[in-house]
């Protein structure tokens, strides 16, 4: 069995990576949100005043999920020599 560490993560790939997935979940969330369950404040808004708070929601969520995820990647680059890495054990498996 051998061991793998993590010692640092790529900063660059890991937010354009987020970016991408936060953009299509935030998306499915404000269809939700404002177009098949209106929440009250949602509900008595016209089609244009629903997309544009869809977009303007979807652009917000991906913004504050980046910048928390951004966080927590340099945080881990930080602190990981000093507090230790994550370790996969993997094992070879021939066919």
């Amino acid at each position: 069995m051998n061991q793998l560490i993590i010692k640092k993560v790529g900063v660059r790939w890991v937010f354009t990576t987020m970016i991408a997935l936060f953009a299509v979940v935030g998306a499915i969330i404000g269809i939700f949100t404002f177009f098949i369950f209106p929440t009250a404040a949602a509900a008595g808004l016209g089609f244009g005043a629903k997309l544009l708070a869809w977009i303007i929601f979807v652009i917000l969520y991906d913004l504050i999920m980046a910048a928390g995820i951004l966080v927590i990647v340099l945080l881990y680059n930080f602190l990981s020599p000093s507090l230790g890495s994550i370790t996969l054990n993997v094992e070879n498996i021939e066919e």
